[in-house]
């Protein structure tokens, strides 16, 4: 279990709206404050220049941190996403995805780290946490609010930490295995929290040929029609609409093709898995849709060697939806398979399995902004 722990932060100085600068490395809109930060050869070394001259202050006081996610004006939204920016200790804190996302900073860009919560414990704890910590910097971000709380030492604070220390915690990117990370630790609870799914597109695979492919996979799911074209508005909501609507006890994954369309495709319940060569070994595993489109479509169907290995040469992971569709609208991609995305409840079970996703399974929204405060490198 990792180890939540206060910390004396470097706070800078921000004026009411964080510009948007253009996505990281991840493809998450970063403030362009911190672009110099990250994209220095030692972050870390750069952060202790701004350090040296007073670009940043140094807290001296040990605290916790909240920061709130509001949703975007205009939009009808609940209370806010609420996350815990601490000092995670690294002491036994297995990564929830293969192959994580290893940031530029550990100091700079908080480690985003899903906390079990069954009971909204967590959640009820930080929304009191939020009411009696005093304002550090509120403005917007990326058309949302965002407010930054210190949570001094207290008996709520210590509580935080009593609950953590027992929650399963699992962070969706790579520790520091000799510091602390500056982590953002969020319930699975809060009714706010987005888990969405990465897409998977295809890029000359000799063995994809559709006719033949469409024949080969009915084998293992039955493919259903979409009226719409997936290149409209109305087609896409449409077939996410039916996507979700066609696991009922079952899993499926849309397919896109060319010319904007797209199949749906449902596997086919009593499947023996167990014995498929890339099929993952943990049962929990084997339940989960990419772990399906993994081994039954893109191993067994298609014949593609290892299709959850980083920076596989015709298997791409792509974020959204709508950039999938056009990837292969365009000709880049040959074609591609999108998901549902993934419960709360699968990914608990997960945690709860001491297991590791694939790589490039999951991402979260929404996200708190990198650079509203810093973990000093040298404290």
């Amino acid at each position: 279990m990792a180890r939540v722990l206060p910390f004396p932060a470097l706070l800078s100085t921000l004026g009411s709206q964080l510009e948007t600068d253009r996505p990281g490395a991840r493809g998450v809109p970063q403030p362009s404050h911190i672009r110099p930060l990250l994209e220095a050869p030692n972050p870390d070394a750069e952060l202790e220049r701004w350090r040296a001259s007073g670009a940043v202050l140094r807290d001296p006081r040990p605290a916790l941190y909240v920061v709130e996610l509001h949703g975007p004006a205009g939009r009808l939204s609940g209370p806010p996403v609420r996350f815990l920016l601490c000092s995670l200790r690294p002491d036994a804190a297995a990564p929830l995805e293969h192959d994580p996302y290893r940031p530029r900073s550990w100091c700079a860009e908080p480690a985003i780290t899903l906390a079990a919560d069954d009971h909204g414990v967590l959640r009820t704890l930080l929304a009191e946490a939020a009411e009696r910590g005093g304002v550090v910097w509120q403005g917007a971000f990326d058309g949302a609010r965002v407010v930054l709380r210190r949570i001094e030492p207290s008996a709520v604070s210590k509580r935080i930490q009593s609950v953590l220390d027992e929650a399963p915690m699992r962070p969706l990117a790579a520790l520091d295995e000799q510091h602390p990370t500056l982590a953002a630790v969020v319930p699975l609870s809060d009714p706010g929290l987005q888990l969405e799914p990465i897409h998977r597109a295809l890029k000359g695979v000799e063995t994809f040929k559709e006719e033949t492919f469409l024949t080969l996979v009915n084998a293992y799911a039955r493919t259903y029609e979409l009226d719409e074209p997936l290149t409209t508005p109305r087609g896409l909501a449409a077939a996410r609409e039916r996507l979700a609507t066609l696991i009922s006890g079952q899993h499926a994954v849309l397919l896109v093709l060319p010319e904007g369309r797209g199949k749906i495709l449902r596997f086919r319940q009593g499947l023996d898995l167990a014995h498929l060569k890339g099929a993952p070994r943990n049962p929990t595993l084997r339940s989960l849709d990419l772990a399906l489109l993994n081994s039954l479509v893109l191993r067994t169907v298609l014949g593609i060697k290892d299709p959850e290995a980083p920076a596989h040469p015709h298997v791409f992971p792509v974020r959204e939806l709508e950039s999938l569709v056009q990837g292969v609208q365009s000709g880049i991609f040959q074609a591609g398979f999108a998901l549902n995305p993934p419960p709360v409840w699968e990914v608990r079970a997960v945690m709860e399995a001491a297991a590791t996703l694939p790589p490039w399974t999951l991402r979260v929204e929404p996200l708190p902004p990198a650079g509203l405060l810093f973990l000093d490198p040298q404290a």
